[in-house]
């Protein structure tokens, strides 16, 4: 009896000590997305900002080198990913096989085999590995976490805390000619990440109650105030009309039980054939919004950016210049050769899908077709179990989609807009609470 005891309670200690070992890996996976995306939207940015930008003549130059720190913060949180993940490894095959994943693997295995015609292949090939980490980071967490709850949680708390240092910043760092920067290098900075702070704030509001709900109103309400003197015309536009259009097509979808994704096309493909239609007839055209949204006619400058670059791609439309090779590319680089006026002086084209055409050509543009498809698929499957994920993860894709109609993120180093279209593009494949008790409570059965 003795022996049995004994027996039972080494087993016990055992399960105890394994028990904890695999909360400590579920904790250390539920922070590396707010870790990261709290890098991106509060460490770098005040780096950039203390460390002093270079003359706008060295910008390409500038941007061409590499950032040690950068190097070391990526590598170390990949690391703490990887270890956190051994003992979960046995699910990666099924996330590997997801389609979001898949296309991800497709764009980097292609800007791999780009780097060997890009004009700057040691610089192409540098910010390729790094994007591969910074998606590895995402993917295991993500992929093998334990709680959607908990890493949203904390994703709720980094969001607090980045609207209140803004608030502070505005207050204390005088505003850009052209409006508030926070403590970003521009006020297109600010504007992104405070409609992004809208959004987050937005579904919290939606799963909280009580004092946290009170909390998350009054930052709703701040970063509104902070995105509308940033004067960012993209992000507040964005910010006020997606979740309108979220909350009506969720609740369609919800009620009408039809496939959702089949009806995000069909409402997606009425409205483009919808909104040419009525161009041609009215002759209301680009220039026209243009005129009302910017009082220009060349969406403030845009349109001689746009023309360059579309010379560009028609040199090499297949497979374009390389990865990351256009821009901020040093001496060897188009841009810093033949660019017109101040092109030269930026680092992208203000449009996301131009800079993938004259990276990667049409077969990258193709596959990031296919990884915006597959994403929208992925979020609306939750429609019917969870609305408020659903919303969440179609409010920041959709975000993305049209911020880089305007700005330029897609497959771009640790922007804080890609970052977000990959966090929610992967965000279902995370449990919920319930979901992984009651796996956890399958897998102790057996």
């Amino acid at each position: 009896m003795t022996d049995q005891r004994l027996t039972m309670g080494q087993s016990a200690g055992i399960e105890t000590s394994a028990s904890r070992k695999q909360d400590l890996a579920g904790l250390i996976l539920s922070w590396l997305p707010t870790l990261m995306f709290g890098y991106a939207i509060l460490i770098a940015p005040m780096m950039m900002r203390t460390s002093g930008g270079p003359e706008d003549g060295d910008i390409n130059i500038a941007a061409s080198k590499s950032n040690v720190l950068n190097q070391l913060f990526w590598l170390a949180l990949f690391g703490l990913a990887f270890l956190a993940s051994l003992k979960r490894l046995n699910r990666l095959p099924a996330v590997l096989l997801h389609p979001v994943v898949l296309a991800i693997f497709a764009y980097l295995a292609f800007s791999g085999l780009t780097v060997f015609w890009s004009p700057v292949p040691g610089i192409a090939f540098r910010r390729l590995i790094l994007q591969l980490i910074l998606l590895l980071c995402f993917i295991l967490s993500i992929g093998l976490g334990d709680s959607r709850e908990a890493t949203l949680n904390r994703m709720l708390a980094l969001v607090v805390l980045t609207v209140a240092i803004n608030s502070l910043a505005v207050v204390l760092i005088p505003p850009t000619p052209i409006g508030y920067a926070g403590i970003y290098p521009q006020k297109n900075g600010l504007g992104a990440v405070m409609a992004f702070a809208i959004l987050v704030t937005i579904y919290g509001m939606s799963v909280k109650t009580g004092m946290t709900r009170f909390i998350l109103l009054g930052t709703t309400v701040v970063a509104f105030g902070l995105l509308v003197i940033s004067q960012s015309k993209t992000s507040l536009g964005l910010a006020v009309l997606i979740p309108i259009m979220v909350y009506v097509f969720v609740g369609l979808a919800y009620h009408l039980r039809i496939n959702a994704f089949v009806l995000f096309l069909l409402l997606a493909s009425t409205g483009i054939v919808s909104a040419a239609f009525l161009s041609a007839l009215t002759g209301f055209g680009l220039d026209d919004l243009s005129m009302i949204l910017f009082h220009d006619t060349t969406f403030t400058g845009r349109t001689v950016i746009w023309n360059f670059v579309l010379d560009v791609i028609s040199r090499s439309w297949l497979g374009g210049q390389g990865y990351s090779s256009f821009w901020g590319a040093g001496v060897d680089s188009i841009v810093f050769r033949e660019a017109p006026s101040f092109v030269s002086l930026l680092l992208q084209a203000h449009n996301g899908y131009l800079d993938v055409l004259v990276e990667t050509g049409v077969i990258g543009f193709t596959i990031l077709i296919c990884l915006i498809l597959f994403a929208f698929r992925s979020a609306t499957q939750l429609v019917q179990t969870d609305r408020q994920t659903t919303r969440f993860c179609l409010m920041l894709i959709l975000f993305v989609v049209c911020h880089n109609l305007l700005e330029s993120s897609w497959f771009r180093s640790f922007s804080q807009i890609w970052m977000l279209f990959i966090f929610a593009a992967l965000l279902p494949l995370l449990p919920s609470e319930k979901e992984a008790q009651g796996r956890n409570a399958k897998s102790d059965r057996f």
